[in-house]
């Protein structure tokens, strides 16, 4: 079963997506913590009860909570989105597609995420394609923590049709075929950045 963040760890970097699914990595990141302070003011609890649950899952990490912490900005805009259902799981067993929405709306569905971006990012349409298959809804909000911004996103066609084939090639890794190493900015702080130097390129990789 293929996972949303697979298909976005693609379109980030298609080694990425490969390592992601065949040598998962689970550490704490500012993104986690900071979601889980989301999780928890939205269900309206406190940064404490944010703090026991991130703790819970990485209990070494103290500092990275205090990092999201310190940066967190819960908007008055937020309370425009009234949410039925929160941590929502789906799958598609046809399309072996997986993935967790934060917060599901009547119309609509929301992620969080850290800083906005200085111009639209194609992964962000992906993604937003990727749930709008699997919920059934193409209005998509995205939540940037650190600034207090949103982000609205309709999904169309192209969007689908484009997400569809991305998940037909992270299929082709899930069953093991290794894309080819593409050096960018991402290399040096990627986790995975040895194992991928250490790994080479076959004949499938070129029909990634």
């Amino acid at each position: 079963m293929v996972r949303v963040s697979d298909v976005v760890s693609f379109v980030r970097c298609k080694r990425l997506a490969f390592f992601s699914i065949h040598h998962p990595k689970d550490f704490p990141t500012p993104l986690k913590a900071a979601r889980e302070i989301f999780l928890s003011l939205r269900k309206g609890f406190d940064y404490e009860w944010a703090f026991e649950r991130f703790s819970t899952l990485y209990p070494e990490a103290k500092d990275v909570f205090v990092e999201a912490s310190k940066n967190f900005i819960i908007s008055e805009e937020l309370e425009k989105l009234t949410p039925l259902k929160w941590e929502q799981y789906y799958h598609s067993e046809k399309l072996k597609l997986s993935g967790v929405v934060d917060e599901i709306h009547e119309n609509s569905f929301l992620w969080v995420s850290l800083k906005a971006p200085k111009k639209e990012k194609f992964e962000n349409r992906i993604k937003a394609a990727c749930y709008s298959i699997l919920t059934g809804i193409d209005t998509a909000y995205i939540y940037y923590c650190y600034d207090g911004k949103f982000e609205r996103i309709d999904v169309s066609r192209r969007d689908k049709y484009n997400a569809l084939r991305i998940i037909e090639k992270v299929r082709k890794i899930e069953k093991g075929t290794l894309p080819e190493r593409e050096e960018s900015w991402m290399c040096e702080k990627c986790v995975y950045v040895d194992s991928c130097k250490e790994k080479r390129s076959t004949f499938a990789s070129r029909f990634l």
